[in-house]
């Protein structure tokens, strides 16, 4: 990647509506940097592409991270993993996980009467002792309402 690639897709305004994402109830993924990054043939964005990408981010409005999340459709089963559904997972210790959280808060905005917050905050097992770790995991993602 050259030193002065520029984003050919990072108008903040520029959304596509159109429905042709993997999941026929989601909407096709929003023009991102992301997009245009180079890949391995497995996917990867090798650290050096993504570090570049990382320090070119600005820290998000509220209003602009609310509009990044793409709901989960009413009445939506299987894995979310392969559609444009938003999921935000954070594990790692408690001081961690309030710090980043704390930059997620916006997000409470989004229950309402026509989507809802979907959170799970727990303590982590370890595999094998079944132990809890002291460590948390934060799962959040926004739902349709039905």
């Amino acid at each position: 990647m050259s030193e002065d690639w520029v984003c050919p897709s990072c108008d903040p305004d520029a959304v596509d509506t159109s429905d042709t994402g993997s999941d026929s109830r989601t909407p096709s993924p929003r023009p991102a940097e992301l997009n245009d990054l180079p890949t391995t043939d497995s996917g990867s964005v090798r650290k050096a592409d993504a570090m570049k990408w990382l320090d070119r981010l600005d820290k998000p409005s509220a209003t602009e991270l609310k509009r990044a999340f793409i709901p989960k459709p009413n009445g939506f089963t299987g894995s979310t993993y392969p559609t444009s559904i938003s999921n935000v997972r954070i594990t790692g210790d408690p001081a961690f996980i309030e710090t980043v959280a704390g930059l997620l808060k916006p997000i409470q905005d989004l229950e309402g009467s026509e989507t809802r917050v979907e959170i799970n905050l727990q303590q982590t097992e370890d595999r094998d002792s079944g132990d809890l770790t002291g460590n948390y995991a934060l799962y959040l993602s926004i739902a349709e309402r039905g």
